[in-house]
């Protein structure tokens, strides 16, 4: 196709052929991709990766023509200039960036061509004049508080370090050494091994390799930082030149403005989402004079060079919570710091209540930083005027907190200082300290000191230890930080095999998971979110439809390689099962004093095994490996089951020596003694087989004839001793005879009285007057007198006659029905009513 830069009126309409030609093409091309396509994604890696790269192209190429769009007038009321990130923007966005942009463009030609042609006039008379078009600010979805996700998580940017020149290295296992190439403002050579006097080191130690170790250890601090001075006030941000610095020449100027400096503020911004080590994205420096913002992504084998400025113990670098910054400079640039004052160890010096860098800039400069760019995605180039702005006052202010800190520290030193020599006695009880520094000069020195073991920090791979799960990313460190104290490695290995399987499964996902990170350079959180990780061990999958159910949506890494974890899964739950059934088959020997009862067993049995038992006691050979507990103190010469042929001297031996056979049907011959464990082992086997065997059978019992008491003990002779030949027979339930009942005397028995109230029968006067002369009369003949029998005969059915429970209500004055005649269950009052029964309903007596 031809350039736009060779395009004439002559060859418009051959252009414009063309153009129409390789979008038919296109709309072809994208016609024949098959339906499925994220399925074709996931099983073709080559496939998506072409896909992706096509649609970045795409994308590219229509919100350059968005762009061009939007700017071709002035007059743009603000549609159009939105950009398509992703195939979501262009679903639901297409229609308000592309259809109406083209609407737009179609509509200024047209009206261009009527004002070439003349066909469209301006009016002789403006009715309305005409008004400047304000543009709405463009309402946000992101709550308040939070930071947008495009700016949070840049997930369309690819990985920067993939053009790093020193290729990122994740090996578990592998050291990471200084690779320093000049080392500026040194005091011993480089690769001397300091040491201090009273340190003992066995082995090389890791800070052995900073190789300023000495230079920070020896330092001689400028006068001027132990003197108080008034605060240097900073200048706005429109007076400060500002700089951002990303070629080589722009870092040239910026490092000969920092080496005639006496103060730098420094800070760094970081990212490790998407890189399992991380790396670090934008550097800001400060000057009393001027502030620069470095991009390393760009920059990244030339900020050695800062070292001169850094190393230099003139200068001092004032940075705020640098236990992570000294570490970062050592894995990405190979920078150190020497006069380090980290002014978060001059904040809890001095016990301020808050030790952030927000809460210095609110007491110092009253500035309230925007927080929620810390979580932001500083890989995103051109960087946001906001996060700019953000990046940018972190080190602005820094210069003048540092100020009043020190002159805080210094004030504070001196007034303890002149409290102590104006009390002698608590000078004296004070122990005088080794230092040599006077003590209005004891807190800036305490910072310094701190500040001295911050810098002295040494960047150290993370190492993963599959054994016991230790370290920042050990899975036993994750299961305390989550309380799963099933996974953690204290746990105890005699669970149950649910227990057991979720154990394995969380450590064999998280090994799974950083090794993957390790293999892609992703973090941990992007290939599997901790919480996923602790679902699948919880609900372990068994397929991959039960694998992908658990998450909500899948995460990138897992849809394309979730058949490799999958197959992990099925394989650590596959010998955590195997090994838990193998020790299940092992039957635990019974214990002792444990009968078990065979099937089959009578007393015929034992009255013919029992001569075999005599006669092993009396040939002397003995097997104890069946039972080895001893008979009991309590002993009784002859017994009417075993006769009179136990003997004193068998009854003092073990029971196992007592009664043992010489030869068994079922065991065969006895062992020898000391061979105990062959036979345990025999006998366990040959019980788990009777086990398997036994079959629980009905028996007809036989029922022995209970002979008369007098009887049985004139046979029996001694009294109290059980007969042998007297079997007490089991009788099923249904054939047990019942004790005969025991006559009780008639009893009226009163159902449904709430309250225990004299019975007032619906009676005649006359009846209830006979009544109640009888009862008086019955009365004083005394309680011997027996009462009539009830009569139940002459008591009116409730079948036969109506109910009288309607009657009129003079209490309540409610009108009752008076036709029903008789009583409710004779005498008796109404039943109670039941719970379920409706109180103020059916009022018009419809149902009955």
């Amino acid at each position: 196709m031809s350039g736009p830069s060779s395009l004439a009126s002559s060859s418009f309409d051959g252009y414009n052929a063309e153009i129409q030609g390789a979008a038919l093409k296109a709309t072809r091309a994208a016609l024949g991709l098959p339906a499925d396509v994220p399925f074709h994604r996931t099983v073709h890696p080559d496939f998506a990766q072409e896909l992706d790269q096509c649609s970045a192209r795409v994308l590219s190429i229509t919100n350059k023509l968005l762009s061009l769009a939007s700017t071709s007038t002035s007059s743009s009321s603000g549609k159009g200039k939105g950009r398509l990130e992703s195939q979501d923007d262009v679903v639901d966005h297409f229609h308000s960036f592309v259809v109406d942009v083209m609407d737009q463009l179609l509509e200024r030609a047209d009206i261009g061509l009527d004002d070439f042609l003349g066909h469209s006039k301006a009016p002789a008379i403006a009715v309305n004049a005409p008004q400047a078009i304000t543009q709405k600010p463009k309402k946000s979805n992101v709550l308040p508080g939070r930071l947008d996700p495009s700016i949070q998580h840049a997930a369309h940017l690819a990985k920067p370090q993939l053009a790093f020149k020193r290729k990122v290295e994740n090996t578990s296992g592998v050291p990471w050494l200084p690779t320093l190439r000049h080392k500026y403002n040194a005091k011993v050579p480089l690769g001397y091994n300091f040491q201090e006097a009273n340190e003992n080191v066995s082995g090389e130690s890791s800070s052995s390799l900073h190789p300023y170790r000495y230079e920070i250890k020896h330092i001689s601090y400028p006068s001027r930082m132990f003197t108080s001075t008034p605060p240097i006030s900073p200048r706005s941000f429109d007076e400060t030149p500002f700089t951002w610095v990303a070629t080589p020449a722009q870092f040239t100027t910026m490092l000969e403005q920092l080496r005639g400096a006496r103060e730098i503020a420094v800070d760094l911004e970081y990212h490790n989402y998407r890189t399992f080590g991380g790396f670090v994205c934008l550097m800001q420096l400060s000057t009393r004079d001027a502030d620069f913002v470095v991009d390393t992504l760009a920059l990244r084998d030339e900020l050695e060079e800062l070292n001169e400025v850094l190393t230099n113990p003139e200068v001092v670098k004032v940075f705020h919570g640098a236990e992570s910054d000294i570490v970062w400079l050592q894995q990405d640039f190979n920078l150190y710091v020497v006069n380090l004052f980290d002014t978060y160890h001059a904040s809890k010096v001095l016990d301020f209540p808050r030790h952030g860098l927000a809460a210095l800039l609110e007491m110092y400069c009253d500035f309230t930083a925007d927080k929620r760019y810390q979580l932001a995605d500083w890989r995103i180039r051109p960087l946001p005027e906001e996060m700019l702005q953000y990046a940018r006052s972190d080190t602005h202010f820094l210069l003048f907190i540092y100020d009043n800190l020190r002159n805080a520290l210094l004030d504070r030193a001196q007034s303890r200082a002149q409290s102590r020599a104006q009390s002698p006695s608590s000078s004296a009880a004070t122990p005088t300290p080794e230092n040599t520094f006077p003590p209005a000069l004891a807190l800036v020195r305490e910072v310094l000191s701190r500040s001295e073991e911050t810098a002295l920090r040494v960047y150290e791979k993370e190492v993963y230890d599959a054994d016991s799960g230790s370290g920042p990313g050990g899975w036993d460190t994750l299961a305390r930080k989550w309380n799963k104290a099933a996974l953690m490695a204290s746990a105890s290995d005699r669970e149950s095999a649910a227990v057991n399987v979720q154990r394995e499964v969380y450590r064999t996902v998280h090994a799974w998971r950083d090794r993957i990170a390790r293999e892609e350079d992703e973090s941990t959180r992007f290939v599997l979110p901790n919480h996923y990780l602790f679902s699948l061990a919880e609900r372990t999958p068994a397929d991959m439809a039960s694998l992908l159910s658990v998450f909500h949506p899948p995460p990138p890494v897992i849809r394309r390689r979730a058949k490799e974890l999958l197959d992990a899964i099925r394989e650590t739950a596959k010998r955590v099962l195997g090994t838990s059934s193998a020790a299940e088959k092992r039957p635990d020997p019974p214990s002792a004093g444990v009968e078990v009862a065979m099937p089959g067993d009578s007393k015929e049995m034992v009255a013919g095994e029992m001569p075999k038992a005599s006669s092993a006691r009396s040939g002397g050979t003995v097997s104890q490996t069946l039972w080895s507990t001893n008979a009991g103190g309590i002993s009784a010469s002859s017994s009417a089951l075993f006769g009179s042929s136990l003997q004193r001297s068998a009854i003092e031996r073990p029971l196992a020596q007592s009664i043992v056979a010489a030869r068994s049907s079922l065991l065969g011959a006895t062992r020898a003694v000391n061979n105990t464990s062959d036979a345990r082992a025999k006998f366990v086997e040959t019980a788990a087989r009777i086990h398997r065997a036994l079959v629980i059978a009905p028996a007809v019992p036989n029922i022995a004839e209970v002979k008369a008491e007098g009887a049985g003990k004139e046979a029996g002779g001694e009294e109290g001793v059980l007969k042998t030949d007297v079997e007490m027979a089991f009788v099923p339930a249904r054939e047990r005879g019942r004790a005969a009942p025991v006559p009780v005397e008639d009893t009226i028995v009163v159902v449904g009285q709430a309250k225990a109230k004299k019975r007032k029968r619906a009676v005649d006067k006359e009846e209830g007057a006979g009544r109640a002369a009888e009862e008086r009369a019955g009365d004083g003949e005394g309680e011997a007198a027996q009462a009539e029998a009830f009569d139940y005969g002459t008591v009116s059915n409730i079948l036969d006659e109506g109910s009288d429970h309607e009657a009129t209500d003079l209490r309540s004055g409610k009108k009752k029905r008076k036709d029903a005649g008789g009583t409710f269950y004779g005498n008796f009052p109404a039943p109670p009513k039941a719970h379920s029964e409706v109180k103020r309903g059916n009022q018009s007596r419809t149902f009955r």
